[in-house]
């Protein structure tokens, strides 16, 4: 009977070691993959937050090209301006008085006289040959003196393209 006690305690004795050991086992594993999970979730918060910064600088950049480009369509805009007004006060010396200017998305329209109608067509041409495109005559009148009204039209888009940094006039034209 000694010995069946014995071998029960002993039996207990072994069975609660290893349930010990197994559980000082599952408790290691269990730290050992909450620390492997830890890392991956920081890993993945740190990649997360990359994209999101990788986004966000992707965004201001393509803001900045955007904005780059707008200014730049705002300078060339500025400067086709500035060359249609130097050649439009060229044009005052040469006797034109312009009364009106029309500008839309896509046309310009000048309305004004001459004091000859030579003096008017000669004027049309050479801002037709240095703008490198038509200045369509749209309208045109005979005033008292032979004065000429008229009313030229080309299109925006167009004249933005168009040379107009060259400041040389094709033609003096004599009023």
């Amino acid at each position: 009977m000694f010995h069946r006690w014995w071998t029960s305690g002993a039996g207990v004795v072994v069975g609660c070691s290893l349930a010990w050991c197994g559980q000082q086992w599952q408790t290691a594993e269990t730290l050992r993959l909450q620390g492997a999970h830890s890392q991956l979730q920081s890993e993945w918060l740190a990649r997360t937050q990359q994209a999101k910064d990788a986004a966000q600088q992707q965004l201001r950049q393509r803001l900045q090209v955007e904005q780059d480009l707008h200014l730049q369509r705002i300078a060339t805009h500025q400067q086709a301006w500035m060359a249609v007004h130097e050649r439009m006060q060229d044009m005052a010396q040469e006797g034109l008085r312009l009364s009106r200017l029309n500008a839309d998305a896509d046309h310009v329209a000048w309305h004004g006289e001459f004091s000859r109608f030579e003096a008017m067509a000669a004027a049309r041409q050479s801002l037709s040959e240095q703008w490198g495109q038509d200045l369509s005559l749209k309208d045109m009148a005979m005033g008292p003196a032979s004065q000429v009204e008229f009313v030229w039209q080309t299109t925006w888009p167009a004249l933005l393209g168009a040379r107009l940094t060259q400041a040389e006039p094709a033609l003096k034209v004599q009023p």
